[in-house]
Parts: C-alpha cells; sequence; structure tokens
C-alpha cells in the first residue's frame, strides 16, 4: 500500500454492519480526526451501500479497501487464513498501521491481525453484545459453523485474546461488568450529540440524504430473526404479528426495518410507514421528522442508543413495560 501521508502511520478500521460502520466513522472522527486512516469493510456491503466510496471522497477516511470476503471459502481454517493474508498483501503489502481497530472481530480479516501478532482493539458486535456472546455464536453456528468454531476459538466474541488490547463497548447495555477484559466505554448517541452540525451532516447523509416525514406517533424496531437463523421465516412473521397485535390502541407506526432484514411487513402492517432504507436506526433523530416520543423493540438492540430520545418499551409477560 502506497504512504497516505509520510508525517504519521496511518490508523487501522474494519466494520461489517450499518450498525458497525456507523461506529467506525463516529469514532475516527472523535478520536483520531486528524490522523491519516483506512477503512477495510467487506466487499458484499457494496449490494447495501453502494455509495460506500463516498466515504473516503468526503474525507471521512482517507483510503477505503474492500476485503474478498466472497472470494473466501467457509471451508478449513488453514485454507480460509491463507486467503484472507493473500487478501491482505494484496491490499496493504507491507504497510504499517499506527493502530488498529476491528468492530466485526468475528470475521475472518481478523485472522490476519492473529496470524502476524498485530494488537488491535476491538468493538463489540452491537450494542449489548460483548457480555452475550451465545446470542452471536449460536446462529453464525446454524449459518457458517466454521466461521463461528473459528471465531470462538480465538476469543473473538468475548474479546479474550491476548492481542486485544481494549473491547469498545456500550457499558450501560451489558448483562454484567466484563472482568477478563479491559473495556472502554463508547456510547454511539452521545458520540452523535458530540459533533458539529457540520460534521454529523456530512456521516448522517451518507445513510439518508433527506429527512423523512411522518405521521406516526410511534417507532417500531425490527430485528432479522430469521436471517440470523434464530427463527424460521413463517415464525418471524407469527413473532411479529403478535408483537404488532399486542401494541396499545390508535398507535401509527414508523416501522424501522433492519437493515438486514429482508422481511416484507406490508401485509401485517397494511397502515404502518414501512421504512426499509439501510440505515442505522440511531440516526432516527436526525432523519425523521417529527420525532416521535415512544420507540417499541422486540429483538433489536438499537434502542440501547437512543435511550434519551425515545421512551422505550419492550414486552414482558405479555405486556410493553418502560425500559429505564
Amino acid at each position: 500500500m502506497k504512504a497516505l501521508y509520510y508525517h504519521s502511520l496511518p490508523v487501522l478500521y474494519h466494520a461489517v454492519s450499518a450498525y458497525q460502520l456507523l461506529e467506525v466513522l463516529l469514532h475516527r472522527t472523535l478520536v483520531h480526526q486528524n490522523e491519516p486512516a483506512v477503512l477495510v469493510v467487506p466487499d458484499f456491503i457494496k449490494e447495501k451501500y453502494p455509495n460506500i466510496m463516498l466515504i473516503a471522497s468526503r474525507r471521512l477516511f482517507d483510503r477505503v479497501c474492500l476485503f474478498p470476503y466472497t472470494q473466501i471459502p467457509h471451508t478449513t481454517e488453514p485454507e480460509i487464513t491463507a486467503c484472507a493474508l493473500n487478501a491482505w498483501q494484496t491490499l496493504f503489502g507491507d504497510a504499517r498501521f499506527s493502530r488498529i481497530y476491528v468492530a466485526g472481530a468475528h470475521f475472518y480479516f481478523s485472522l490476519c491481525l492473529i496470524q502476524k501478532g498485530l494488537p488491535f482493539s476491538m468493538f463489540e458486535d452491537a450494542a449489548g453484545m460483548l457480555t452475550r456472546p451465545r446470542t452471536l455464536f449460536a446462529p453464525l453456528l446454524k449459518t457458517y459453523p466454521v466461521q463461528a468454531a473459528i471465531a470462538a476459538k480465538y476469543g473473538l466474541f468475548t474479546g479474550e485474546h491476548p492481542l486485544v488490547q481494549t473491547v469498545i463497548c456500550l457499558t450501560r447495555a451489558q448483562a454484567f461488568v466484563p472482568q477478563s477484559v479491559r473495556c472502554e466505554d463508547f456510547c454511539v448517541e452521545d458520540a452523535l450529540e458530540a459533533l458539529s452540525k457540520k460534521q454529523r451532516r456530512k456521516i448522517v447523509s451518507l445513510f439518508v440524504r433527506t429527512p423523512i416525514r411522518t405521521q406516526a406517533n410511534a417507532v417500531f424496531l425490527t430485528q432479522q430473526l430469521s436471517a440470523l437463523g434464530v427463527l424460521t421465516a413463517e415464525q418471524h412473521h407469527v413473532f411479529y404479528r403478535e408483537m404488532f397485535a399486542s401494541l396499545p390502541e390508535n398507535t401509527r407506526l414508523f416501522l424501522k426495518v433492519h437493515p438486514d432484514d429482508k422481511t416484507d411487513y406490508t401485509a401485517l402492517l397494511p397502515d404502518a410507514q414501512i421504512c426499509t432504507a439501510p440505515f442505522p436506526s440511531e440516526l432516527l433523530p436526525y432523519v425523521l421528522t417529527p420525532l416521535p416520543k415512544n420507540l417499541y423493540t422486540a429483538g433489536s438492540t438499537g434502542y440501547h442508543n437512543l435511550m434519551h430520545h425515545f421512551f422505550v418499551y419492550q414486552p414482558k409477560g405479555g405486556v410493553w413495560c418502560p425500559v429505564s
């Protein structure tokens, strides 16, 4: 890789999901704004975000690299590692980095760092997931068992690998206080508020270019339960049909569909405003107008970073209860 700047080594970031992409954009802007920075994303992300390379042209990162995940076979660890290292060599050669941050650590990019003995900081996969590794491992085991086994072997769900320097997570969302890893608190909701209006607009407009107008009085966040393999497609429909039916009367919904949820909700909610645009739900306060007061969710972790903007409700014993 050609040197981006001559005065300092670049910082390297990796992200996979919409939430992780938002995380690293915010972290780079707030923590490493004055340093050169490179972003690695999976090649398949262009299906969701065809304009992903705008990140570099807007100077949110100095370079964006596509890691060829679709070309890596899910076969054996030695073959997977060899393919990942070959991709690293093609992208970076002998380049060095001042710091490395990995969101989506259970993806094969982490094998390059482990094989090269490169220390890195790890973002939790989603808010609260650091102390709930089984929630990540079980669905992945169903869909990509080799990947799940490799990630578990190297402690990439929990950050317990010796090369992991810190785990960046939302501490208030954890099930307990982690003792085996060094944690660094990072709240996406607070990070968005900490930006200047110009900085925030630059990031938000990558995902949503114009405001979304609504007459809804409540927001509902879905989770991709069937895509994860947690439920079958039929079970997913039944689950959400029951959730929607139990909402308070006169609820006019804005349904924010998870970026990886491919379910068609039009038959389940013919009167709702359904949003399938693949932006992180954490951006709702900056794109939805007017902003409803209430937010309902069953399964989504997005609400953890929306607590300052909504009254949040989750189902408990058949009743929607406020989350404090």
